[in-house]
């Protein structure tokens, strides 16, 4: 076994950005920006209002510092995207809407609440200062100036800017493809009956389910049975048509665990096989012609915590991010836990927050073959090697899952 640390360092030797592509706008969401962008314009192109309500010159409101009110007379009305060609003289105003290019002569803007209105007059007991409610001209950024560095995760907020910027496509790092094979003689359908020595294939909806939480596509090269050579047609198609290839089970000591056998035929450069982790101590990672590929453990919850902790961290890799691993937090133990000391331990969890302190508390059986533990965990807390209790109130690291 290699430590959990050495096997992530390995796949990040290995992971590599699979190149760029310029795509419509809104398929650039979640990816990473590839490219500088600057500013085609400046923004705001003018002097617009922040707010419903009347553009006036300030130095009118003067007197009502004293208490004393103003009467104006409102001499237009400008919507948003129209434009005031007129100056605004002294003890005028001009009713204006949100986002309304300011009027020439105008250096302040009071909200409607503000005001008292009389038919084409209103009254104003507020002094207004120079520039309140005025959104100046470049204040956001100005023609040619960088917008965006290459590098940046590309969220909703982005996708927004780069529409204000004038940019219908982007240049982003492309994101790998994915390859998903299941093995074993005992599964069936998910919607057939059980029989004797069989199980539902649950694996291959929890992989497809995992990538689509990482944000990657995928092809689902379905269950292929315990025998080699079909095994190794299955990872050659994988790998011809996908980035990453991923299999669950076949990847023990047993008479039908083919996984590594096909890997040496093939050629590939097997980096490891197995990880101080559990679950999910077989994990086998090789790489072949700039391809990754895992061989994941079998049990249902083995798969699920070996993909989050290695495989990953190597999609975001390949698709550019520069922080690839979960932030881990401090949790305070609700409860005992106790497990063997031989590897690090990842324990299912609920945690909750209680005066701005996390708790983890247990659910019940960590078996590797109950995915129902993991259905009602939020979170996991970690089991350092060499550690077989954590005692109630001690605090360890944590994290919570599939945020």
């Amino acid at each position: 076994m290699i430590t959990i640390e050495e096997a992530l360092r390995i796949i990040d030797e290995e992971g590599k950005v699979i190149g760029t592509e310029r795509v419509e706008l809104t398929d650039a969401l979640n990816k990473v920006l590839a490219e500088d962008i600057y500013s085609k314009d400046t923004l705001p192109p003018f002097n617009k209002s922040a707010m419903d309500g009347y553009a006036i010159k300030f130095r009118d409101t003067e007197c009502c510092q004293c208490g004393n009110e103003i009467e104006l007379y409102v001499k237009a009305l400008v919507r948003a995207g129209d434009y005031y060609e007129g100056t605004l003289n002294s003890k005028e105003a001009i009713k204006i809407m949100t986002g309304a290019p300011v009027p020439n002569g105008s250096d302040a803007v009071i909200q409607i609440e503000k005001v008292k209105e009389n038919g084409n007059k209103v009254i104003i007991s507020d002094y207004i200062k120079e520039n309140t409610n005025i959104i100046k001209m470049g204040e956001e950024i100005k023609s040619g100036e960088l917008a965006l560095e290459k590098g940046k995760i590309i969220r909703p907020t982005e996708i927004g800017f780069l529409a204000s910027l004038g940019y219908s496509k982007v240049v982003i790092q492309k994101s790998p493809k994915v390859a998903l094979i299941t093995t074993g003689d005992e599964l069936l359908d998910i919607t057939a009956s059980l029989e004797k020595g069989k199980i539902r294939n649950s694996n291959e909806y929890s992989l497809m389910a995992l990538c689509k939480n990482s944000q990657v596509d995928f092809i689902s090269l379905g269950v292929v049975c315990d025998d080699k050579e079909a095994l190794k047609k299955k990872i050659l198609k994988g790998l011809k048509e996908a980035d990453i290839v991923i299999t669950s089970g076949g990847v023990s000591a047993g008479d039908f665990d083919f996984v590594e056998n096909v890997l040496e035929e093939i050629g590939a450069k097997i980096n490891f096989t197995s990880v101080a982790i559990k679950p999910g101590k077989p994990v086998t990672f090789a790489t072949i012609d700039n391809k990754l590929f895992f061989g994941l453990p079998g049990n249902p919850l083995s798969v699920i915590t070996t993909f989050e902790e290695f495989v990953k961290p190597a999609i975001k890799k390949m698709k550019g991010y520069k922080e690839v691993y979960e932030e881990k937090m401090l949790v305070t133990a609700g409860n005992d836990f106790k497990a063997k000391k031989d590897r690090r331990k990842f324990i299912y969890v609920n945690i909750i927050n209680k005066g701005g302190k996390y708790y983890a508390y247990d659910l019940g059986s960590q078996c590797s073959n109950h995915l129902m533990t993991m259905s009602k965990a939020n979170g996991i807390i970690i089991m350092p090697e060499g550690v077989n209790k954590i005692t109630k109130g001690e605090v360890v690291n944590g994290r919570f899952i599939f945020k």
